[in-house]
């Protein structure tokens, strides 16, 4: 009876995972028009015009935007719009909103469907990149510190998380907080853009810069003291068992 029932959840997870792929390939062709309009200046002004002729509507859209940007992970990031549509305060509260949302249907998505799922979207060389991290103790600690890291990828690490033994209160109190302070920066850059402040978005964009470069140039360095503190914590843990 058992194998039975194990089989027939096979079966269902098999079906909702193809299900669930043809709408990721059916959604991603329908957002081609507007990925290649994020990708220019015009195409981002002109999609701003059309979220604020909305008007309340606007909220509505920008958030569906933010949270597929998350799911799908082919939208450029969106935040700066939301600075420039909302302000940085209001922009930034609803960016945060939406990659909330976002993050929190790529966790339960990947714990429906699983690894076969997170193998579909994420590149082969992330999912290599991070393996070690998939077991252990502490491990919210470590991805908040890779969430923290600029230029790590965060939209695929998101799909990693639910793989370890991570459960969602954790990655929502302890992991997610990490991406905050990047997604209300970008927001403000867009909110100084609008006001038309090039000093003071200079100064912004300039702050962002030197993080993404410091980021390129430390990542690796610390994902690998990140990658030596677990496995000395882990032989320190095998040894303690192995004493008691």
């Amino acid at each position: 009876m058992k194998l039975k029932v194990n089989k027939d959840s096979m079966k269902f997870k098999i079906i909702a995972f193809v299900i669930f792929a043809l709408f990721i390939i059916g959604l991603t062709i329908a957002l081609i028009p507007l990925i290649k309009m994020l990708k220019t200046s015009s195409g981002r002004e002109h999609l701003a015009e059309l979220i604020v002729s909305y008007r309340a509507w606007g909220i509505v859209i920008f958030l569906v935007l933010q949270t597929l940007q998350v799911i799908v992970a082919l939208i450029p990031p969106i935040q700066i719009i939301g600075g420039m549509l909302f302000g940085g305060f209001l922009g930034g509260v609803l960016s945060v909103a939406g990659v909330w949302l976002g993050s929190a249907a790529v966790f339960g998505l990947v714990k429906l469907f699983g690894k076969p799922l997170v193998e579909a979207i994420v590149d082969q060389k992330h999912i290599g990149k991070f393996k070690i991290f998939q077991d252990g103790e502490r491990l919210e600690h470590i991805f908040f510190i890779l969430f923290l890291i600029p230029g790590t990828p965060k939209d695929s690490l998101a799909y990693l998380v639910p793989l370890t033994n991570i459960d969602f209160k954790k990655f929502m109190l302890y992991v997610f907080p990490a991406r905050i302070p990047a997604i209300v920066f970008t927001s403000f850059i867009g909110s100084s853009i609008r006001g038309g402040h090039p000093v003071a978005t200079a100064i912004l964009v300039g702050i962002f810069v030197t993080f993404a470069v410091l980021g390129l140039v430390f990542r690796e360095r610390i994902i690998n003291w990140l990658k030596r503190k677990k496995e000395q914590f882990s032989q320190k843990v095998s040894k303690n068992k192995g004493e008691k």
